[in-house]
């Protein structure tokens, strides 16, 4: 679905139609799994960020200017619930499970979700979700800024960095064809 698309949706469902905000929840609701997944992992925790997420916008559905789209929206609040959720979990162990489901791939493609999880986790957070925001979800710069809260060159920057640091991994780990990270634990900025 287009950005105009859900533009429209947003408006109508703004305006009170059921079918239109569940519509533009249930095409949001791929996005903010997908990203979560990619940011945190899968698992409980992921599940409860996906679901508190969920709900943050169906209340916040009513207050949604228009400003971002409302793809951009979505994600930056999935962006602050993951990451609120994943500190208060003292417990947090990253799963190197993949939920094929949850992005419509098969096992070949899953075990490549799960190389490139463990290459997210070597990376800062902030770093990781420019990442993901920019290279995954194709946002802009600018989209990528307003989710993450920053400025335009700030998302770009990190976003680049990020790059960097994820081919320095790729290209110093490859052996035979098979991709192998460096452990990197707890990613700097």
């Amino acid at each position: 679905m287009t950005a105009d698309e859900l533009g429209a949706l947003a408006r109508q469902a703004r305006e009170g139609s059921a079918s239109a905000r569940h519509a533009l929840l249930a095409e949001l609701y791929t996005a903010v799994r997908k990203h979560i997944y990619l940011l945190i992992g899968s698992g409980a925790l992921a599940d409860d960020a996906v679901q508190e997420t969920m709900i943050s916008l169906h209340r916040g559905l009513a207050g949604f200017r228009g400003d971002a789209s409302p793809k951009t929206w979505a994600l930056a609040i999935a962006t602050r619930t993951a990451y609120r959720l994943r500190r208060k979990e003292s417990r947090y162990i990253p799963d190197d499970e993949i939920d094929a489901a949850v992005f419509d791939v098969g096992p070949t493609e899953a075990a490549e979700l799960v190389v490139l999880r463990k290459a997210l986790d070597t990376l800062a957070p902030k770093k990781r979700a420019a990442f993901v925001l920019m290279a995954i979800f194709e946002l802009t710069a600018e989209e990528a800024g307003d989710a993450l809260g920053t400025f335009t060159n700030t998302a770009a920057s990190r976003f680049r960095h990020a790059r960097a640091d994820l081919e320095k991994q790729f290209s110093t780990n490859f052996d035979d064809g098979v991709p192998r990270l460096a452990t990197n634990k707890g990613g700097t900025q």
